[in-house]
């Protein structure tokens, strides 16, 4: 009897092992990038599923779900090429989704930096209207959110590098949608310019306060900006990033994930465009605001480039996705990883590797396309040019 207990224990243990085992099938899709800098899943047409919505090279498009059949909105000549970065929001308030367009990129080296909203009110044969909105050198990343408490979300834009030269602080600022965007100037906010190069950025209510903070990732590591209640802004650092790399340092990307004890985790590429990954997590009596534990996750990948924090097996934790831009060597390839937490304290995670080398990742999104409660992993390649879904068949 002892014995039957003892192998049914073991079955179940065992079951429950391969069920919570990540699962994924690739799709290539048809569409053919210049490089695929931006990707992010919306409902494009009202139909309750998710489109996959691209910022290429020289153009903006999105994939209808689920024939894919592409839609080019903005081609090549309506900006001034890189497009590099895009924040959806009905901007004009007509209920249609629109686009704020980050382009003028050319990697960062030269003063360009074009701001646009983009909307399909007033366009001609699926291409859309392209409003200018302002000049701002290195614009790299922007998002929609609502940081002043009133009643339209700001626009949030984070240059690369400082200016007039790279030792002055990037201009973290929030642009105010005016009554009359097509023709009226987008009132200026500055969040912050002390930083003297920045990757990304993340709005969200970090300290649970119900107000929108900040989160960054740059040279000096990872910081959090709060607004205070006369306007100003106060920076906390709560991860170093790596310091010890050179010319590079500091942290890239960032994302907030969620442990199963309910606490949080903080998620970068170390250093600036790094080899590493790296969580930070809180001990639960430490103050929110104070230097957080670091945890390097993995070191063996080259140019680490795109992070996503989402549950992928129903559990009780969120999976840290992690897309690599470069082969750092023939055994050690570009693609996806993702990190499952397996220690209650976010110290450790096992790490699962999906098609290697099948996509140069720039950027990846995750989101639910067929609707079957499972999030699927969508990836936009440099270059690889192209779009592959990793379908979720986790059981």
């Amino acid at each position: 009897m002892m014995r039957y207990a003892l192998l049914l224990l073991v079955s179940l243990f065992t079951s429950q092992l391969f069920a919570d085992e990540l699962k994924f099938e690739g799709e290539q899709l048809e569409t053919n990038l210049g490089v695929g800098y931006a990707v992010r899943l919306l409902d494009m047409n009202g139909d309750d599923k998710l489109d996959i919505c691209i910022v290429d090279q020289k153009r903006v498009l999105w994939l209808e779900n689920p024939t894919w059949t592409e839609h080019e909105i903005v081609g090549e000549g309506q900006t001034s090429a890189d497009n590099v970065a895009f924040a959806p929001h009905d901007i004009n308030g007509d209920g249609q989704i629109d686009f704020a367009l980050a382009a003028g990129w050319g990697g960062g080296q030269t003063p360009r930096g074009t701001i646009q909203w983009i909307t399909s009110a007033g366009g001609q044969n699926d291409r859309w209207a392209v409003y200018p909105i302002r000049i701002e050198p290195t614009t790299h990343r922007i998002r929609f959110a609502n940081i002043l408490g009133d009643d339209k979300p700001e626009l949030i834009v984070a240059p690369l590098f400082g200016q007039p030269d790279r030792e002055a602080g990037v201009r973290l600022i929030a642009l105010e949608i005016p009554e009359k965007p097509e023709t009226e100037a987008w009132p200026v906010h500055l969040i912050d310019n002390s930083l003297p190069v920045m990757h990304n950025f993340l709005p969200l209510d970090f300290t649970g306060n119900g107000q929108t903070d900040i989160l960054s990732a740059s040279y000096e590591g990872v910081h959090l900006h709060e607004r205070q209640p006369d306007g100003t802004w106060q920076k906390t650092q709560l991860g170093t990033g790596d310091q010890k790399s050179q010319p590079s340092r500091g942290a890239s990307e960032i994302k907030v994930g969620k442990l199963a004890s309910g606490e949080k985790y903080i998620a970068t590429i170390e250093p600036w465009h790094g080899n590493k990954v790296v969580v930070y997590t809180k001990d639960k009596d430490q103050p929110l605001r104070s230097l957080w534990q670091r945890h390097v996750l993995d070191d063996q990948l080259r140019w680490g480039h795109a992070v996503w924090c989402a549950n992928l097996d129903d559990d009780a934790d969120e999976e840290l996705v992690i897309g690599v831009r470069d082969d750092e060597s023939e055994s050690t390839r570009r693609g996806l990883r993702i990190f499952d937490p397996i220690a209650a304290d976010g110290s450790k995670f096992t790490r699962t590797i999906v098609d290697p080398g099948a996509v140069a990742i720039e950027d990846l999104a995750v989101g639910d396309l067929n609707n079957d409660g499972q999030a699927d992993i969508v990836a936009v390649g440099r270059q690889t040019h192209n779009v592959k879904i990793y379908w979720n068949k986790t059981q």
